[in-house]
């Protein structure tokens, strides 16, 4: 249980024609040409049965506008954002470590540009229920450090500390209740403090209790941030089956269906990402994260691995947030924006050369080029 492997971080590296309702129409690729009948939602896993917001709640099924009109093209990329420490003392770990200020003023920037939170889970199962007109954004935190998720003692309540992660994200959604509570811890439930499931060990499960109900999901990043392509096959099973095991011992009924790999290193054998057992403890997971490699392709895309998303790390530097945002704003046609209909997946003709058509069927959903 190395702190060092904390302190240096967990990366190695740094149409102009209208839309016609939900009729589907030929086109020039496989997948404009593809034709399904029937429509049926996706379930999506969760934990805790926790409370809903108003923003969880809309109906985003129900249209006023149709695609062209709001320009979907659920081909596009998506961001999946990758944060560790947020404030807290900046010498600690300062390559990886952004303010409270920085953290709040990259959300009011994505809030005021058209994203939309989703967890890492919604990406990976192809389970995005956004907003017509919205992008997708996946916030995803790792190490589950003290900066990210304190509590404390407010009229009696235990409360998120305001100036971590949590709290940052908790004060946000109060003020546009629009911005769900979404985002993937990946914790580590046997690092050293202040990484063990963010410090505070006698309020573990209230945290994890916390981050379920509210709508977060939490993901594995192993026990203690594990380099898997040093591990043994039994030690690869070992890690993932006893760290999903600790969350599960604190939320029994919760499904931890994703994984971020510590410094972005991948077993020998990445089949034993996907599931495996370690002396009665199981786990199945649907994804996992990357360090580092820019934007993700949209679900169902042939690019698309879900065991090798690329995330982008938060900064100034080349490759990382503040570079994405503005290629986003000079390439807008680059964006995954969202018609709206979780069941339906809409673009403009000639865009869909990249879906996967029968993966797109199976899951029971119809293809909309417009």
């Amino acid at each position: 249980m190395l702190m060092l492997a904390l302190l240096t971080g967990c990366g190695g590296g740094s149409g102009d024609e209208s839309g016609s309702g939900d009729t589907e129409s030929g086109g020039s690729s496989s997948a404009e040409r593809e034709q399904n009948g029937g429509s049926q939602g996706t379930d999506q896993k969760s934990g805790g049965g926790g409370t809903t917001s108003p923003a969880d709640t809309a109906d985003t099924t129900k249209q006023s506008r149709s695609p062209a009109e709001v320009g979907a093209d659920e081909t596009g990329s998506i961001m999946v954002l990758e944060y560790h420490r947020i404030g807290g003392d900046p010498t600690f770990s300062p390559d990886w470590t952004i303010s409270t200020q920085q953290f709040r003023q990259e959300l009011t920037y994505l809030y005021e540009n058209d994203y939309y939170p989703v967890n890492f889970r919604d990406l990976v199962e192809g389970a995005l229920e956004v907003p017509a007109g919205k992008t997708p954004v996946v916030l995803t935190f790792d190490d589950s450090s003290d900066t990210q998720f304190t509590m404390v003692r407010e009229e009696g309540d235990w409360v998120p500390e305001p100036a971590g992660a949590v709290g940052v994200l908790a004060e946000f959604h109060r003020k546009h209740q629009d911005w769900p509570m979404k985002g993937t811890f990946f914790v580590l439930p046997e690092a050293n403090a202040p990484n063990n499931l963010f410090g505070q060990p006698e309020l573990a499960e209230k945290k994890l209790r916390y981050l379920a109900d509210a709508g977060f999901e939490i993901g594995t990043h192993t026990l203690y941030h594990a380099n898997l392509a040093q591990a043994t096959p039994a030690g690869v099973r070992e890690q993932l089956a006893l760290s999903v095991a600790e969350i599960k011992k604190r939320l029994p009924d919760y499904e931890v269906d994703s994984l971020s790999l510590p410094f972005g290193e991948y077993p020998s054998n990445e089949a034993l990402l996907r599931s495996g057992t370690w002396q009665g403890s199981g786990y199945d997971l649907e994804g996992a994260a990357e360090v580092a490699g820019g934007p993700s392709p949209a679900p169902y895309s042939s690019r698309l691995d879900p065991y090798h998303v690329p995330r982008i790390q938060t900064g100034e530097l080349a490759g990382q947030s503040q570079a994405l945002f503005r290629y986003f704003e000079q390439n807008p046609g680059e964006r995954y924006v969202s018609d709206g209909n979780p069941d339906v997946v809409s673009f403009p003709k000639g865009s869909g050369e990249s879906l996967d058509t029968a993966e797109i069927q199976s899951a029971g959903k119809r293809i909309r080029p417009y």
